[in-house]
Order: structure tokens, then C-alpha cells, then sequence
């Protein structure tokens, strides 16, 4: 008899299977639905993060949470299999407490559980088994042809995978029919299952190193505990100063390094200037997300830190845990630049706000990475630009900051938008964080309109939102531009801006810190043109010289 197939199941993945194999999988506080067939013809699981996304949330993959992925299972199964929904039985795994982790997913652990059973009793599947709760957590193997779970409890002290103990299954509550398996090919999973090569290359099982730079104890214990969570991360060294840190990367391999801004002796964005140039890493800032520490973060992604995160207090644990691992991992995947870009200020005259009587607009959006991509593309530009409106995805505390900054270097105006502002020629609009902003028609004039609107794509601002509303007004007088970030925000709105007759670019790859947003939008075919950071502003300049809407 010929061996199984075996793969391995990774956070916000799904895996539909139409053979006998077994799929392993690591869970914390996470969930996975065991889903499979009587007949033994199908057999998929999951495995999600939290039950929904919120606010805060800023994933590449919709599938780390529950809402998302178990309706994605599910709805496939049913609709690409062509099985009876008769035969489909479920066994829940997962949803520890994780005692250690002082609160961190206590509660998520039993809202997962809640979030499983609800998506099964939806469709009408019975759970035959559960597996759930508790303070450790486990190491799955499902098999799908026979729909058996085993369950292998990791030690409260593991930070990996390899420290087990004992083993125990879900028994098979009904007794399986050995006939033979569907003639149908090996489904593909939703999210790419790795191939057998791929499961033996040490580049796919790499944790992603992580060396922790912080003056707090609280706060490197709270980093270490949730970084323990995530079967992806490894935590390589923790670091009390800069001086700690320096050591330690001359002896260790490091992927990332989250650095603290306020430090004693040198602080996170001094060390930074001094790390950059002589050994370029990625690097993610930890802020307290205070007024005053804006510019410190601006200037610090200036000088090369892909990212920011806030220091979590105690009563955003549950919350900010998730958020702070997918950035990190994001951040050691990110393209780090060597030669950092230098900004000074402007010391022309700025030029006069004008009129928009042609009404025609330039629309941006960026994240991770697009602070200092938007300075590039924006100092670059002349003093006489058509109107142009910006989404970055920033915090409310900050967006004020960036705008103030950039107006210091650019010789037009750039401001947060406020309510109502009108869309002028030699005018750059940002939306301020924690608001929506969208383009309205007031009187036969352009203006930026701000809401309480909840999240799009788990962001507020949103570019979507924005691009949505440039698609439904300027009638294709627009130009949409998306730049560097993570996720997918942007893309969708960016192709009913295609549709609607506007010029659409995307930076592309090999200039990106994190190509996700660019490459979602091309993807879905929303883009016209890609192009490299530093053609972009000449292709703006071109754009506005054939559609001239200065008075």
C-alpha cells in the first residue's frame, strides 16, 4: 500500500482534500473544524486566529479569522464536491486558555470554540467530537479518509512543536465505509498547500527569528509570550539597550527586530540611524502611540524601520496580540533599502491654492512602507499639481503629524482633511486616522467628506472607501494610484475606478517594502500600469499636463 500524502496546515489556511492524507496543524487559543465525509471521499480543515477581524486588525489573509474561514470551508465543500450534505460530520479542536499567557487568549480561545459551533449548526453539520479548552495547547493530525483526529498536548513550557506529551484521539463516533476513493483530482486547498518537496525545504519551516529590544520587562515579557503563540515566530534574544542588541546580532541570525522608541542611554530611533547604514534589517517600532512620538516614528521609517505597533496595555492583550505577530512576520518578509531616502525642507514659496474646474483629481492609497513612498513621490512633484487625496493607513494620532511634515516639504499645500475641505488644484488632502474620507459633490464642487463609518477591510481609513467614492463621482477624471502595504485594501476599489474610466498604477514589486496592496489590485485586474517608485511622480506630471484643471 503506497504512503499517504502529508501536509501541514499553517495559520489562516484552509485544506480541501479528495484523497486519503493526513494534515497536521499547531493550536493555541486558534480553532480548527476537522471536517469530513462518511464515505471517506472529502476531508478539509482550518485554522483560525480570532472569531472576526476588528479595527485594529490588519491581515494579509481574511482567513485567519473565523466568520471568514469557516463559511469559506464550508461553501466550498458543499459547492465543489457535489457532496451529500448528509454524510458531512465535524470535530472541534483547539480554543486553549493558555493559562501562562496571564489573559492573552483566555477569552479568545472560548469565542473561537462559540465561533465553530455557530458556523456548523448554521450549515446543519453535526459535531461527533470535540476536543477544546484547557491551558495547552495542541498538535493535531487529522486524517481525512478516515475523518480520525489524534491529538498530541503540547508541554506548557514549549515554545515549538517537538516538546510533546502524551497522545490521545477523538474516537470515531460512527464507523467509516472503506469504499474506494473519488476519481476526482486532489482538490486544491484555498490558501497553496505546500508540496511534498516544499514540506521538506528548511525555507518553508523557518521560524521567522525575532530579537526583542526593550527597556520594559513587562513589555519583553508580554512580546515573548504572544511571539511563544505563533508557530511561526522564534524568539532569538531579548535585548534591554541597544548596546544588548549590538551584541547579540554580531553572534545570532536575526529576521526582524522589534526596538522600543524610548530608551535610556540611546534611544530606539538614534540606534536605528546608527544600525541602518552599516547593517540594513527589517525593523518594527514599538510606540506608545503619544502625540510627541509621531515624528519619532516618521523619522524612524525615514531611516528605514518597515513598521510601527503600539505598546499593548494589559487591556488590549487579546486584541493586539494577533495584530502585533502578522506585522512582525510581514515586516521580516519586507525589502529593506540600503540606501535610505533623505528629505529636507522646502524653502520655496508655495504655490497658490487654485480652482478644479475640469474636476479632475488624483487618488492615492499605501500602507506599510507608504509613509516614506508617498514623501518620495509627493517632493518630487512641481509646485503646480491637479488636487490630490491621500489614504495612508495611519492612527488617528499621527495622521496630523505626517501631513504637518510632508507640507514642510513639499511646495504645495498638504494638510489633514478636515470635513467639507474642498479639492483644489495645489492641494494635497491626507484623511486623518480613524476616520473614512470619500470624494462628494457639493454645489458643483469637489470635496472630502469624513464619517464614523465602521472598517472596510479592517481599516478606518480605508482606500477602498476612498477609491469607491472617486469611482462613483469623477466619472473617470481621475488618476488612482496604489502603492506599498500589506493586505488588500485598495484593490477592489481600484478596479471600479478602472471601470469607470479612470488611469490606474500600482508600484510595482521590486520597489515595494511589502507588495500586497499592488499586487491584489493587479491581480483582480484593476491596474493599467505598474511602475517603479521613482517613475511614478514623472507619470503624474504626464497625467496632469493632459488633463490641465488649473484655472
Amino acid at each position: 500500500m503506497s504512503q499517504i500524502k502529508h501536509y501541514q496546515l499553517g495559520i489562516g489556511e484552509i485544506l480541501i482534500i479528495r484523497e486519503a492524507a493526513s494534515i497536521s496543524t499547531v493550536l493555541g487559543s486558534c480553532v480548527a473544524i476537522c471536517l469530513y465525509s462518511e464515505d471517506g471521499s472529502i476531508g478539509a480543515i482550518n485554522h483560525f486566529v480570532l472569531p472576526r477581524p476588528d479595527a485594529l486588525s490588519r491581515a494579509d489573509d481574511e482567513y485567519r479569522y473565523g466568520e471568514a474561514s469557516c463559511k469559506a470551508m464550508i461553501e466550498t465543500v458543499l459547492a465543489q464536491t457535489g457532496i451529500n450534505r448528509k454524510l458531512l460530520r465535524a470535530k472541534i479542536v483547539g480554543g486553549a486558555s493558555i493559562n501562562q499567557s496571564q489573559g492573552l487568549s483566555r477569552d479568545i480561545g472560548n469565542q473561537n470554540i462559540e465561533m465553530a459551533r455557530k458556523a456548523l449548526a448554521r450549515y446543519k453539520i453535526p459535531i461527533v467530537a470535540e476536543d477544546i479548552g484547557g491551558g495547552l495547547g495542541r498538535k493535531v493530525f487529522f486524517f481525512t479518509g478516515s475523518g480520525k483526529v489524534r491529538i498530541s498536548m503540547l508541554d506548557k513550557d514549549s515554545k515549538e512543536i517537538p516538546v510533546l506529551k502524551g497522545n490521545k484521539s477523538i474516537s470515531q463516533p460512527l464507523a467509516v465505509n472503506s469504499i474506494a476513493r473519488s476519481s476526482l483530482p486532489e482538490a486544491k486547498p484555498l490558501r497553496s498547500a505546500p508540496s511534498a518537496a516544499a514540506e521538506s525545504s528548511p525555507k518553508c519551516q523557518a521560524k521567522k527569528r525575532v530579537l526583542i529590544v526593550d527597556d520594559s520587562k513587562t513589555i519583553q515579557e508580554f512580546l515573548k509570550k504572544i511571539f511563544a503563540e505563533d508557530p511561526e515566530i522564534e524568539v532569538v534574544g531579548v535585548a534591554n539597550h541597544p548596546g544588548e542588541a549590538e551584541a547579540i546580532l554580531a553572534r545570532t541570525q536575526v529576521d526582524v527586530m522589534t526596538l522600543d522608541i524610548q530608551m535610556p542611554v540611546m534611544d530606539g530611533v538614534s540606534f536605528l540611524q546608527k544600525l541602518m547604514p552599516v547593517n540594513p534589517m527589517p525593523v518594527v517600532m514599538l510606540t506608545s502611540m503619544s502625540p510627541e512620538d509621531g515624528n519619532h516614528v516618521l523619522k524612524a521609517l525615514d531611516l528605514g524601520a518597515v513598521d510601527y505597533i503600539q505598546k499593548p496595555k494589559l487591556s488590549d492583550m487579546v486584541i493586539l496580540g494577533p495584530t502585533i505577530c502578522e506585522k512582525v512576520k510581514a515586516a521580516a518578509n519586507a525589502q529593506v533599502k540600503r540606501k535610505m531616502k533623505t528629505f529636507t525642507a522646502n524653502s520655496r514659496v508655495k504655490a497658490t491654492v487654485g480652482h478644479n474646474r475640469a474636476q479632475h483629481i488624483i487618488a492615492i492609497g499605501a500602507s506599510t512602507g507608504g509613509t516614506v513612498a508617498l514623501a518620495e513621490v509627493l517632493t518630487a512633484l512641481p509646485a503646480e499639481i491637479p488636487p490630490i487625496i491621500i489614504v495612508q493607513h495611519i492612527p488617528p494620532v499621527f495622521s496630523k503629524a505626517f501631513a504637518d511634515r510632508l507640507n514642510t516639504l513639499c511646495p504645495f499645500e498638504v494638510k489633514e482633511a478636515e470635513d467639507g475641505d474642498e479639492v483644489l488644484s495645489g492641494r494635497v488632502l491626507i484623511a486623518p486616522g480613524g476616520k473614512q474620507m470619500e470624494l462628494s459633490s457639493s454645489g458643483g464642487r469637489l470635496i472630502v467628506s469624513l464619517n464614523d463609518s465602521e472598517p472596510v477591510n479592517r481599516h478606518k481609513p480605508s482606500v477602498d472607501y476612498l477609491f469607491d467614492s472617486v469611482a462613483r463621482i469623477s466619472k473617470g477624471k481621475a488618476l488612482g494610484i496604489i502603492l506599498t502595504g500589506m493586505g488588500a485594501d485598495g484593490a477592489k476599489g481600484m478596479l471600479a475606478m478602472k471601470q469607470s474610466g479612470c488611469y490606474t498604477i500600482a508600484q510595482d514589486e521590486k520597489s515595494c517594502v511589502v507588495y500586497g496592496m499592488p499586487k491584489e489590485a493587479v491581480k483582480l485586474g484593476g491596474v493599467e500600469q505598474s511602475a517603479d517608485l521613482d517613475r511614478i511622480a514623472g507619470i503624474i506630471e504626464k497625467w496632469a499636463s493632459e488633463h490641465r484643471s488649473v484655472a
